[in-house]
């Protein structure tokens, strides 16, 4: 059986992955992993296919694992701040504006991010019960928004051999779908699509059809 490792993004636990890793362990063996735990380790379990997004997309780019087949990257990004010469990220600013106020007022700052994250659509009653269920700890948090702050995989992305899936927003708030179509041109071998009148937070929002067509890339 092909082995499978879903790995979540900033401030999203184990709860955030796991229905696709419910739907996926009938056909493949799935690990669930934290965005958080791989920063931490820095390092991935070797698997057939990683699927990941968000923070996650750039661990798994820059800690590709050589046994990984291939890749899922669902609102992805090659560097998530924005620079004069990659217009498609956020400001820095915001992401140390961000830390400062995690500090202050974690609670706060999570209600924000999470609109972002699921603007144009709203947060399911369920979604939000699971997350504020979970604990992140502060460490957590303010290590995930340095390691975005510095993050830059671009160099990487063109080494990249293996065959990738894009999925992406258009109305994405916190990485701009450019940053999708920057990857599907500078990846040797990648799929795009693009969701209109969706954001970020694609798998919440848009289950099914990622989740069949994720079967499709890894079948």
């Amino acid at each position: 059986m092909k082995s499978v490792v879903i790995i979540s993004g900033w401030a999203h636990g184990i709860e955030a992955i796991q229905p696709m890793g419910d739907v996926l362990s009938d056909q493949f063996e799935v690990q669930l992993i934290t965005g958080s735990q791989v920063l931490k380790e820095q390092y991935i379990p070797d698997a057939d296919y990683i699927i990941t997004g968000s923070m996650g997309g750039l661990l798994a780019m820059e800690l590709l694992p050589v046994s990984c087949q291939k890749l899922v990257l669902i609102s992805s990004t090659a560097k998530f701040c924005s620079a004069e010469n990659y217009p498609c990220g956020t400001h820095e600013k915001i992401l140390k504006r961000m830390i400062l106020q995690l500090k202050r007022n974690p609670a706060a700052v999570l209600d924000e991010f999470f609109k972002n994250v699921h603007f144009p659509m709203r947060e399911s009653r369920q979604a939000i019960a699971s997350r504020n269920a979970a604990a992140f700890p502060l460490e957590e948090l303010v290590s995930g928004l340095e390691y975005l702050l510095q993050s830059d995989v671009r160099s990487t992305v063109p080494t990249l051999g293996i065959p990738v899936q894009i999925f992406h927003g258009l109305e994405d708030r916190i990485i701009p779908a450019g940053a999708a179509e920057w990857l599907h041109h500078h990846l040797p071998n990648s799929q795009l699509k693009i969701y209109k009148g969706h954001g970020h937070a694609l798998p919440a929002h848009q289950f099914g059809a990622v989740i069949n067509s994720i079967r499709a890339f890894i079948a």
